[in-house]
C-alpha cells in the first residue's frame, strides 16, 4: 500500500514515516524543501501543477496531510493560503484526477475550538482566536464539500511533544534550559494545565486511524490528560537533582487565559479502544532530556 504524507520532513512526519514503514507501508512524502530521500519530493502545495504532478507519479492509496503553517505567530495571508487553500489543491486536484484513496486524514487542530474552559468534545463549538486556529477551521469546512466524494477524516490533535520538536515550542524550550543546565528560564503563566502528548502515541494513532473503516467525520487527537508547567518543572527538577528559576516574563502571558485545556477523547477511544496513550509524561520528558 503507497501512503503519501505531505510535510513528511516535519516533526510529526518524520516519527509517521518511521512507524509506517514498520508496518511494510511504501511511504512517500511531500517537503517544501529540497528532498534528502529518493522517496521525497519537493512541492508547493499552494501550486496546483505542483501537486497534481505528484498525486500523478504517486497514485497513493492513502493521504495524510500534514504540510501546514502551524506558528500562530506567521503571516496570516501565507498561513491562509497554505492551510486552506493548499489543502483545497489537494482535495480538488483527486477529484479533476479520478484518484480515490482509501482514506485521506487532515490534520486541524485544537486551535480552532479557541479558549474554551474544560474538556473539549468535538460537539463544542469552535470558536477560534487567531489566525492560525481559523485558517484551520476555515480548512476543516471546506474539506467536508468533498465527504460525498473522497474518504476524508479530519483530527484535531492536542499539544504534543517529543524528541525533535523545534525549541520554539514550550517543552523542547524548557528542555534545553535543563540540558544546558542554565540557572534560570522566562516563561508566562506556569500555572496552566495543557495536554502534552508523546509524538509516539501520536504517530501510532494516526496508523490506527488510517486503517480503521470510517470516514466522513472529525474527531479529537487527545488523551483528556493534563498537566501544568509547573508540575512538568517538579519533574524535571528531579530528574536532572536542579532546580531552575522561572521569571515570568509579562510578554508570554496570555490576556483571559484557560486555567486548564484538554480534549475529550471519547469519540477516538470508540475507534482505537481507551489504552492508546501509552507514554507517561516522565517517560516523554527523560526521553528528550536523554535520560533513562
Amino acid at each position: 500500500m503507497r501512503v503519501l504524507i505531505t510535510g513528511i520532513s516535519g516533526f510529526t512526519g518524520v516519527y509517521l514515516e518511521k512507524l509506517l514503514r514498520s508496518y511494510d507501508f511504501q511511504v512517500f512524502g511531500t517537503t517544501i524543501d529540497e528532498p534528502l530521500k529518493d522517496t521525497h519530493l519537493k512541492c508547493d502545495i499552494t501550486n496546483i501543477d505542483d501537486v497534481q504532478e505528484v498525486l500523478n507519479e504517486i497514485r497513493p492509496d492513502y493521504i495524510i496531510h500534514l504540510a501546514a503553517i502551524s506558528f500562530v505567530a506567521s503571516d496570516p495571508m501565507k498561513t491562509y493560503k497554505v492551510n486552506v487553500f493548499g489543502t483545497l489543491n489537494i482535495l480538488d486536484s483527486l477529484v479533476k484526477l479520478k484518484l480515490g484513496p482509501k482514506k485521506i486524514i487532515l490534520a486541524s487542530s485544537a486551535a480552532v475550538y479557541g479558549n474554551q474552559q474544560g474538556s473539549l468534545s468535538e460537539s463544542n463549538f469552535p470558536i477560534p482566536i487567531n489566525h492560525y486556529g481559523n485558517s484551520k477551521l476555515v480548512m476543516e469546512n471546506m474539506a467536508k464539500n468533498y465527504f460525498e466524494k473522497l474518504n476524508i477524516l479530519i483530527v484535531r490533535p492536542f499539544n504534543y511533544t517529543g524528541v525533535g520538536q523545534e525549541n520554539h515550542f514550550l517543552i523542547p524550550k524548557i528542555i534545553s534550559h535543563y540540558a544546558s543546565r542554565k540557572k534560570t528560564i522566562e516563561l508566562g503563566n506556569i500555572e496552566v494545565f495543557r495536554e502534552y502528548n508523546d509524538i509516539n502515541d501520536i504517530a501510532r494513532a494516526y496508523y490506527k486511524l488510517l486503517i480503521e473503516d470510517f470516514h466522513s467525520q472529525t474527531l479529537n487527537l487527545c488523551s483528556g490528560r493534563s498537566y501544568s508547567i509547573s508540575q512538568i518543572l517538579d519533574i524535571l527538577n528531579k530528574k536532572v537533582n536542579y532546580n531552575i528559576k522561572v521569571t515570568v516574563n509579562p510578554k508570554f502571558v496570555r490576556k483571559n487565559e484557560i486555567s486548564d485545556l484538554k480534549g475529550d477523547p471519547s469519540k477516538l477511544y470508540h475507534w482505537l479502544g481507551n489504552d492508546h496513550f501509552q507514554m507517561t509524561i516522565e517517560e516523554t520528558l527523560s526521553k528528550m532530556l536523554n535520560i533513562p
